[in-house]
């Protein structure tokens, strides 16, 4: 008897595991772009160039350490992936990485090639992925490329360490190129890497290799083709126009694995658009990054964005990381991060566009069991929206996840209300909000249990009562 309840209560307890992991993963990349010099100095042995005094044109002597000692911050704010700028050996009055003298070396100011294993391995046993930026500077057996396109930060900073960039439609260069990724990939696995495109027309089966997922910020403004992920300055200046103000258009979320972000190593940073426009930039950040977490596809958030960092024009725009800064923001960004990791399963459909006009974006997720209604009021009032049976079901009820709001049929529509510069998202729900088969599946466990402990004591109970 015993046995056939341990097994009852065995089979019961998996199907409620079951039942409890419904939401499916995704692999929707959660970016974070860190300045290895910028975001915090571990390791003062290795402070090679750093001067007695900061000056922001130099090191401040950020390193591998640093960047492996935050790493559970980083997840919990829910980024799945580190993108770290180039760790080439460079030039002494460099910081940023781009004025490579050597692509066979690592840089010493950041830590030595086992450091650099070290923190990989550490990302990886963190469930996470690493991807490197891969500069394209020309060194000395290189032909230099005319013409590139820039920003102005690119501009400035390109001018200050006096480099030209590899003209990668050239043959020779291709080969070259090829080569030392190749190279690179064979001695550090990393899961991916991240480049500035500065040139139209590149195809990156001509100078990069198979198998290795590429991340590309196309600053042409031209074609290229063959790179998994791309972005530009056009997708970055319509996201951080929609949410450094308010009544701003919002950019629809791609269908295309266009990575989303509002600013990187080479562009304004987000914060200073908000101070432009006279707002308090902790709502923007928590406007911005509510969008970008409901977004099915990658994105990408440059370190201290979170913290409002700021910044037009380099060097200003890649300041130290300030870890021990307010908090609100981050909180935020923890609680959405926390609510969406239990639902994954609203980016296992189709996303619809409900409405958006003049900074209110609403959008549903489609799903194969619950589905979702997100409700980004970015604008300067109060916003009601209503939903009819062609979005919900008249039997069901808009059941709040992040301000709590529940939301009923009343004469055949819903009337969803948010406050202004206010995110919520719905789970589209049974009215009375549970999941039934997971309180019978409990019911039974908890039951059998009982059952169980009952018939033990009282078979025990008898053996005292025979001896």
């Amino acid at each position: 008897m015993k046995r056939i309840l341990l097994a009852f209560i065995f089979t019961l307890l998996i199907s409620g595991i079951t039942i409890e992991s419904i939401y499916a993963k995704t692999e929707n990349d959660r970016i974070y772009m860190i300045s290895v010099d910028r975001f915090l100095n571990n390791d003062k042995s290795n402070d090679i160039g750093v001067p007695g005094e900061s000056d922001p044109y130099l090191s401040y002597g950020g390193d591998f350490k640093g960047i492996e000692s935050q790493l559970d911050y980083i997840k919990e704010l829910g980024f799945d992936t580190i993108n770290l700028s180039p760790v080439f050996e460079m030039d002494e009055s460099d910081y940023l990485g781009y004025s490579v003298k050597s692509y066979k070396e690592i840089a010493k100011r950041y830590g030595s090639k086992e450091e650099f294993n070290q923190l990989i391995e550490a990302i990886h046993e963190k469930d996470m992925k690493v991807i490197v930026d891969m500069p394209t500077t020309a060194t000395s057996d290189f032909k230099r490329l005319d013409n590139p396109e820039l920003t102005e930060q690119m501009e400035s900073y390109y001018s200050h360490i006096e480099r030209d960039f590899i003209d990668l439609n050239n043959a020779q260069n291709q080969k070259k190129y090829f080569d030392i990724v190749t190279e690179f990939l064979k001695h550090f696995d990393v899961d991916g890497i991240s480049m500035y495109v500065v040139q139209s027309g590149l195809n990156r089966e001509d100078f990069l290799p198979n198998g290795v997922p590429v991340y590309a910020i196309n600053m042409s403004g031209g074609d290229i083709t063959g790179f998994d992920y791309v972005t530009d300055e056009e997708v970055r200046t319509a996201v951080s126009n929609g949410f450094s103000s308010v009544d701003k258009d919002i950019m629809e979320y791609p269908t295309d694995n266009t990575i989303l972000l509002a600013d990187h190593w080479f562009s304004e940073r987000f914060t200073s658009e908000s101070a432009k426009n006279n707002m308090f930039p902790g709502t923007r950040i928590k406007q911005l990054f509510a969008y970008l977490n409901g977004y099915n596809g990658p994105i990408m958030f440059n370190y201290g964005t979170e913290v409002a960092q700021n910044g037009v024009d380099f060097p200003e725009i890649h300041p130290q990381m300030d870890l021990w800064t307010d908090k609100e923001v981050v909180d935020y960004i923890k609680e959405i991060v926390g609510v969406m990791s239990k639902h994954e399963n609203m980016f296992n459909g189709e996303v619809e566009t409900i409405k958006n006009e003049a900074g209110q974006y609403v959008v549903k997720y489609n799903t194969t069991d619950v589905d979702f209604i997100y409700n980004i009021n970015n604008t300067s009032e109060t916003q009601k929206v209503y939903l009819d049976e062609r979005y919900i079901p008249s039997d069901k009820e808009m059941s709040g996840l992040l301000i709590g709001d529940v939301v009923r049929p009343h004469e055949d529509e819903y009337i969803a209300v948010t406050d202004r510069e206010e995110t919520e998202l719905y789970a589209i729900i049974e009215p009375a909000g549970f999941n039934h088969w997971y309180l019978i599946s409990s019911f039974l466990v908890f039951g059998g249990f009982a059952v169980f402990i009952f018939l033990v004591a009282r078979r025990s109970k008898r053996k005292q009562v025979i001896e």
